[in-house]
């Protein structure tokens, strides 16, 4: 019997990396995987050299473009910390326990 296969279409090539803070009220980050948390105090994004944390008061994310891997959060950013490779669990153990 023939197993019948969903057709997802392809993911849409990334921009590369860059970050870009304006005043530290504004973050716009490009090369965006996967936004994989999301609260007032903490954004973690999944990016194409790794993970990137966001901490501050008031955050708020607007991907602006999620096929063009593009991203903004807005807020008092108080904290970027970076983790290359993107081993997914060690940063989020370390960030939320």
């Amino acid at each position: 019997m023939a197993q019948a296969l969903s057709a997802h279409p392809a993911p849409a090539p990334t921009a590369p990396e860059r970050l870009e803070l304006e005043g530290r009220r504004l973050l716009r980050v490009t090369g965006v995987k996967e936004i994989l948390h999301v609260e007032e105090g903490t954004v973690v994004i999944r990016c194409t050299e790794g993970l990137l944390a966001v901490q501050g008061e008031g955050l708020r994310l607007r991907q602006l473009a999620p096929q063009e891997g593009k991203a903004e959060v807005h807020g008092q950013i108080q904290e970027l910390r970076y983790e290359p490779g993107g081993a997914r669990g060690s940063m989020k153990k370390r960030l939320f326990g």
